[in-house]
């Protein structure tokens, strides 16, 4: 009976290098939208708009959104990696 080995046989460094660069575009992408919302769309309106306040706010919670994003594909490449390897 053949034994499995313990640690599975890595990926090539392309399909790494490829993925890492997925998730810098999905925080890149994020990043900029985060970025409209906290300096370009507080900027309307004047000092003490409803702009000026919720802009920061919206921001802040885009760049959140765009970080758990980047969290949940690791966790979907893990799984997916895991499951070829049983």
């Amino acid at each position: 009976m053949a034994r499995l080995p313990i640690i599975p046989t890595p990926h090539a460094v392309p399909d790494y290098v490829a993925d890492g660069a997925r998730i810098a575009a999905i925080l890149l992408v994020w990043g900029i939208i985060a970025a409209f919302f906290t300096y370009g769309v507080s900027e309307i309106g004047g000092t003490g708009s409803l702009f000026e306040t919720l802009g920061p706010q919206i921001g802040a919670a885009l760049a959140l959104t765009g970080v758990l994003n980047a969290v949940l594909y690791l966790l979907y490449r893990a799984i997916d990696y895991w499951h070829q390897h049983p």
